[in-house]
Parts: structure tokens; C-alpha cells; sequence
């Protein structure tokens, strides 16, 4: 091979058009010029796709992309990839117009070095993902945010610990500086190279075709909820255009804003993006980009999320006299839950003393927060009305939370037209990687938080359903989420756990 492989190959999904099943694969190659080769291999056949896309280059190393499509048919489909000749990889391309196999996962990182001293075996649980695929393949692998943690950025960059050392006041002035620039680059550079070239993970990315979308600690915690004079600083915005650079690169696999494949991008000035796939659709909210103390996602960005899902994913006649089926399920990927325990007075208690609770920022991250309610409650509605309108099934998937749950969002108002399309399940799966909270935390949010019923608004409750066949609202370990969508078109989700050898299993059922 020339030169050095020090990344990859990482899948990444690129969408889904006329039956072409769109694929990449990310490398970072040291000490060439030379753009890699990619063979494959399937349906008895050898061909060479030679297109890739330079989409960075950093010191002696270039990042690259290389794109190639498979033709769905009417069976699974193996493929079999290679770079530059190299060690060969395989994935699954599903049969066409057929039922998906998707894992999802978030926090695939930890907060401190000292936090890998907590646990016996950082990647257990990539190590069971690993297992269940060798069973029967995933199609997908969606990852919700926080792939990885990028805090260590104020203690590693020296620049930085510096200007931590001075007043606010002259924090709020400084410049980012040329050496800040090229310090901080450097350090998301090999924060990407160093995760993602962990074994476990990476013999994982390479079998399964990713689809990402990034939270605050893969720019630095709690991004989006500083006051408004340190978000816009300069300090913070060079730190976040680097951050966003190369969640862009590593993550998302473009070189640029337009540069995204076949993803349908809804965001104003963010990547949130909707991906459909026959009866199932994607959308993959970015609850950072935009993210101020008074708003998760711009109204023009809501507005273009809306009116996809309204010409996308609705059953209607197109111009040329065919029909456009409607979609059956609508997986909604939000980072931060929309239904969880109410943290709302201990956020209040906090701001008697703003800015010195190391909790402040992740309570005012939450949709519960006082400041984002009003535009959860326009999102719970917007959904709600879309399930009754199109009879798609609106299924939210989340993380972050570094415990599992299971929401439970449903409405009673007069006027219900279909009492299927009344309800709309959360299936929180966090963390992968990163730590549960201290076992008394989590008994205590058990016992005091996760029986409460909160109302939404007149006719709206959302609460916490007990797992099926447990008393338990609330996993306190690591875990990761299977949706396998079967030929009835029933989502068996299945959480696996760290410690128990059976996953558990939540069933929702198509609006019929």
C-alpha cells in the first residue's frame, strides 16, 4: 500500500436513490499523495471504483473519501471492500424495498483520563455490538452525539490554559490566536485519529455503514449553553469552527457544506439532515449548530424540517401520474431526550449562583429546560399532528443521558382522529462507553422522578414506561440499542445492557 494507513476504513451511509445504495469510506493516509483505490467485490463480481475526494490534509497526513454505489436486488447483498489492496472488509447492502436491521449508540467516550480507571474494559460494549452483527449484519449504525470528548481541548492546549488564567474581561477581548489555531486543530486531528483507530470500534465502522450527528462534547461540554457574551467570544468561536471542521470531515465524510451525497440537509446554518429508506425515514437533529440559550434549532430550520416531512414522507400523486407511497416510520434522532425526568427545580436552585455549578450547563441543555419548553411543546405537537395526518409512526430516538429509558409521549385531546397515530415512543440509549451515574443517583431518580406523569398540555402527558417485563424505569449501565424492522413492519427494539445476557425488548407497532 502506499503510504501509511493510520485511519479506517470508516463506513458512512451516503442515501438512498433509485435503488443505489450509497456508500463511502473515510481513510487518513500519512506520506502520500497518491489518492487511494478501492476494489469490491459482490454478487460474483470484481470491480475497481476509483473515485475518492480529498477532504483534508493536515501535516503529512490527507483525509479521503471514497464513494461507490451497490444496486439494490431482491436479496441481501455481501459486499466485499478493499484499499489500495489491502486487508479486505465486508458489509451488507439490504434487499430493496425490504425491512432494516439498525444499531444505535451515543457517549462513546469519557470526560476525563482518569475515568478509564473506573472501568475494567472501556469497549465491552463495542465488543458486544461486534458479536450481535457477526450473528445477523446491521444495515446501518446511527450514532447520536458525543463520538467523542473533546474537553481535554482546555487542558491540552496550552494557549488555552493560559487564557483560562486571565480576568473574564479579558478573556471576553483576547483574539484566537495563529498558535491557538493551529494547537487546536491539531488536537481534534488526533483526537479523531486516536479514537477511531481503537480496535474494537474500528473493526465495527468498517462493517457497518455509520450515519452521525454530533452533541456538545464533540466541541466541548455544554456548547451552546454559555451566555451569549462567552459563546460569541473569540476564543469560543475559533475552538467551535475547528470543532465543526472536523466533525465535518470525520463524521459527516465532506469537504465542505456541499458536499454531503444524497442527504437531504434541513439545517439554516446546521446539518440537520433526513435521509428516506422505503417505509423508514431518518432525521437526525443538530441541537448544536444553532443552539443559543433561548433556542435549540432556528424556526427557518424547523420550518424546511416540516416541509420535507410533508412532501417526503406523505402518501400523494406525483406530476407524472405515479403514486408516492407513504412512509411508515419516521425514527426522529434527538440527541438530548424529549421526555425525561424533570430536573427543572434543581436548574432553578442552580441559578441562585450562575456560571458555578459544574451541572448548570447540562440542565440548561435539557428540552425541559424553562428556557426550551415552549419550543418542545411546538415540537411534541408538530409530530403528534404529522403522525395523524400521513399515519407514520413517529418513533424518537435519543442519548446522552448515560442511563437508558423508555418515553412515552401520548394524547388524548378532543378531536383525535386515529387513536394509533396518539402516541409517539422515546427509546433513550446511553451511554456506550462513558460511565452511568453513582448507583444512588440512579435509585434516587428511580424512586423520586421516573414515576412522575408530566402534562405537556391540556390533553398531552408524556411519562416512563417500565421496561416490559422488569419494575425498572431506568438502566443504570452501559448499553446500546437494536431496531430490527421486521416483514409486519414492527420495530423490535432491544436494549443490551452491560452485565445481563438478554437484551430487553420494546415492540411498536405500524399505525395500521
Amino acid at each position: 500500500m502506499s503510504g501509511h494507513l493510520i485511519v479506517g476504513p470508516i463506513l458512512g451511509f451516503r442515501g438512498l436513490k433509485e435503488g443505489r445504495w450509497y456508500t463511502s469510506a473515510l481513510v487518513v493516509l500519512r506520506g502520500t499523495a497518491t489518492p487511494p483505490q478501492l476494489s469490491l467485490t459482490f454478487g460474483g463480481v470484481f470491480q475497481v471504483a476509483a473515485k475518492a475526494v480529498l477532504l483534508k490534509t493536515f501535516a503529512d497526513c490527507k483525509v479521503w473519501r471514497l464513494d461507490w454505489w451497490v444496486q439494490q436486488s431482491d436479496c441481501e447483498q455481501a459486499v466485499m471492500y478493499a484499499v489500495n489492496g489491502g486487508e479486505q472488509f465486508a458489509y451488507v447492502v439490504p434487499e430493496q424495498n425490504k425491512p432494516l436491521r439498525i444499531c444505535y449508540g451515543s457517549c462513546f467516550g469519557v470526560h476525563t483520563l482518569k475515568d478509564l480507571n473506573k472501568v475494567k474494559s472501556k469497549n465491552e460494549m463495542w465488543k458486544v455490538l461486534q458479536r450481535i452483527h457477526g450473528q445477523q449484519p446491521y444495515h446501518l449504525f446511527f450514532m447520536g452525539g458525543d463520538q467523542i470528548y473533546s474537553d481535554q481541548v482546555w487542558e491540552t492546549v496550552l494557549p488555552l490554559r493560559e487564557w483560562l488564567g486571565k480576568p473574564l474581561r479579558k478573556r471576553m477581548q483576547a483574539p484566537f490566536t495563529a498558535e491557538m489555531q493551529q494547537q487546536v486543530e491539531q488536537f481534534y486531528f488526533d483526537l479523531y485519529c486516536r479514537m477511531w483507530r481503537q480496535k474494537l470500534p474500528a473493526a465495527t465502522m468498517s462493517r457497518i455503514p455509520t450515519l452521525m450527528m454530533w452533541d456538545d462534547h464533540d466541541i466541548f461540554d455544554g456548547w451552546g449553553s454559555y451566555v451569549p457574551e462567552q459563546q460569541e467570544c473569540a476564543v469560543f468561536q475559533g475552538i467551535y469552527g475547528q470543532a465543526r471542521e472536523h466533525f465535518r470531515v470525520f463524521q459527516l465524510q465532506a469537504a465542505h457544506d456541499d458536499d454531503l451525497g444524497e442527504l437531504t440537509v434541513l439545517g439554516k446554518s446546521g446539518y440537520t439532515y433526513a435521509h428516506r429508506m422505503g417505509d423508514v425515514a431518518l432525521v437526525a437533529l443538530d441541537l448544536r449548530s444553532e443552539r443559543t440559550l433561548d433556542q435549540v434549532m432556528s424556526q427557518e430550520t424547523w420550518d424546511r424540517l416540516l416541509a420535507w416531512m410533508e412532501d417526503e414522507l406523505k402518501a400523494k400523486k406525483l406530476p407524472d401520474g405515479s403514486a408516492q407511497a407513504g412512509c411508515r416510520h419516521l425514527l426522529f434522532m434527538s440527541g438530548i431526550p424529549v421526555v425525561s425526568a424533570d430536573l427543572t427545580m434543581l436548574e432553578a436552585a442552580l441559578e441562585v449562583e450562575p456560571g458555578q455549578q459544574r451541572m448548570e450547563d447540562d440542565l440548561k441543555d435539557q428540552w425541559l429546560s424553562r428556557a426550551h419548553q415552549q419550543e418542545r411543546l411546538r415540537l411534541i405537537h408538530r409530530l403528534l399532528h404529522f403522525a395523524q395526518e400521513s399515519g407514520c409512526r413517529v418513533t424518537i430516538v435519543s442519548g446522552d443521558a448515560h442511563v437508558a429509558f423508555l418515553g412515552y409521549i401520548q394524547s388524548e385531546r378532543e378531536g383525535t382522529a386515529c387513536t394509533e397515530a396518539n402516541v409517539i415512543n422515546q427509546l433513550t440509549s446511553s451511554a456506550m462507553v462513558n460511565l452511568p451515574p453513582p448507583a444512588i443517583v440512579v435509585y434516587m431518580m428511580e424512586r423520586l422522578l421516573a414515576g412522575k406523569v408530566e402534562e405537556i398540555d391540556k390533553g398531552i402527558t408524556a411519562r416512563l414506561l417500565k421496561f416490559p417485563g422488569t419494575s425498572r424505569r431506568i438502566l443504570g449501565a452501559r448499553n446500546w440499542l437494536s431496531l430490527h424492522i421486521d416483514e409486519q413492519l414492527r420495530i423490535w427494539a432491544d436494549w443490551y445492557v452491560e452485565g445481563q445476557e438478554n437484551p430487553l425488548t420494546k415492540v411498536i407497532d405500524p399505525i395500521m
